[in-house]
């Protein structure tokens, strides 16, 4: 493990940044850039996926246990690649033009979720909450895809394919 070079894993870190300032963490070696990534990670899964315990709360109109562990889960775990690449190139990631799209209805719907979440909206805002919910997954879901070479496009196809049968 010791002798695993880490840097190499990633090719865009082993340029070094232009700025000393954009670094982020940059007392961290490597074996700890990866332990606070997996870390991360981890523990904003365990969160994430624990929401789905709460399911029950939800259905029976208390929808905060679970919209609060899956979306801060959501947000610990996206913070996970900080660790790895620093905030602006994970943000320069995010933003290329083939995963805009996804990043902005993800990022939005993680704010939108904790400002329903916490404000004091009159009625029942837990079919909001749940739409938030589902926006956040389909959007993480599909910024994911955009890591696989035709990923996105053989599930188009397959949504297609179950659409018209």
């Amino acid at each position: 493990f010791e002798s695993l070079d880490f840097q190499s894993l990633i090719p865009s870190l082993t340029a070094k940044a232009d700025d000393e300032e954009d670094e982020w963490l940059p007392s961290l070696s490597w074996k700890e850039r990866i332990i606070g990534c997996g870390t991360c990670m981890v523990l904003g899964y365990i969160l994430s996926f624990g929401a789905f315990f709460r399911m029950r709360d939800l259905i029976l109109g208390n929808p905060l246990p679970f919209v609060l562990n899956a979306t801060i889960g959501n947000i610990i775990a996206l913070t996970g690649s900080c660790f790895l690449t620093g905030p602006k190139a994970q943000a320069e990631r995010m933003f290329n033009d083939t995963r805009r799209l996804a990043s902005i209805a993800y990022l939005l719907s993680l704010t939108l979720t904790l400002i329903v979440a916490f404000s004091p909206i009159p009625g029942p805002k837990g079919l909001l909450l749940l739409i938030l919910m589902i926006v956040q997954y389909l959007s993480v879901f599909w910024y994911c895809l955009s890591y696989i070479p035709y990923a996105r496009e053989a599930v188009k196809n397959y949504c297609c394919r179950m659409i018209n049968d």
